[in-house]
């Protein structure tokens, strides 16, 4: 009975990456956005959205209406993530020969001011991309100038002590660029500059690991609310509300 079982289940679950259709996105709404610097983060507190060009960060009301925009300061700007009334930047200097100039940047989310800087230089290589928040921990992604190697988090805990590496066997074209853990399912949403992206469980367990596919090269990405993403779109400057289907059984 038991080995009847395993097997009947063993049908219905996929492996990992063998889904018998890949992830795909419902777009349920578009805001456009121009910009002249080219869109990296956003994020969103659930009642306004935080878009980051290359060194500015801006305030935008949910029908895409600009509130507030930031002091446009030095270094790359890459992805964003808000917690309880803050805005945690990661931020580097993005040199393809390597750097250790890496750090999170944290903004009042009212007024947009910068509140303090945290260093993580001896952690990353290349440039800091992604940054999420899972259960009082951050994770920041390594954003490589190339296609060769596997995508790499970093785990750190509310003052940004280091905890853990975590290696996905995904390769993401220039590494990661889009990072959001999606609390329903407890995983976190991977993708980078491609079509490409991913779920895996927060445990980073490889085998967790579901692939996904977008019509268009992929940014940053933020939850709204449980049933809705927000993909940053830099090409067409806009954001889209998105749904993710599952795949068909």
């Amino acid at each position: 009975m038991r080995k009847t079982l395993f097997l009947l289940l063993s049908l219905l679950i996929p492996l990992a990456g063998e889904a018998a259709e890949p992830l795909r996105f419902q777009i349920k709404r578009q805001l456009h956005l121009p910009s002249d610097d080219g869109q990296q983060g956003i994020g969103t507190d659930g009642k306004f959205l935080f878009v980051q060009n290359t060194q500015q960060l801006f305030k935008y009301d949910l029908n895409g209406n600009l509130i507030k925009a930031g002091p446009k300061l030095r270094l790359h700007h890459g992805g964003i993530v808000c917690v309880k009334g803050k805005i945690y930047v990661a931020v580097s200097g993005c040199d393809a020969a390597g750097t250790n100039q890496h750090l999170v940047h944290v903004y009042d989310a009212q007024s947009l001011a910068l509140l303090e800087k945290h260093e993580m230089g001896e952690y990353f290589s290349v440039c800091a991309g992604g940054i999420a928040y899972r259960k009082g921990h951050f994770f920041v992604a390594e954003s490589f100038f190339d296609d060769d190697h596997f995508d790499r988090i970093i785990e750190f805990d509310a003052q940004f002590n280091h905890v853990k590496d975590h290696i996905v066997k995904f390769k993401s074209p220039y590494g990661i660029q889009g990072l959001e853990y999606l609390p329903a399912t407890d995983q976190f949403h991977v993708h980078s500059h491609g079509r490409d992206f991913y779920r895996i469980d927060a445990s980073f367990e490889n085998d967790s690991l579901m692939k996904g596919k977008a019509d268009f090269d992929l940014q940053d990405v933020t939850r709204l609310d449980p049933k809705t993403l927000v993909v940053n779109h830099r090409a067409a400057e806009s954001l889209l509300l998105i749904e993710l289907e599952m795949p068909s059984k």
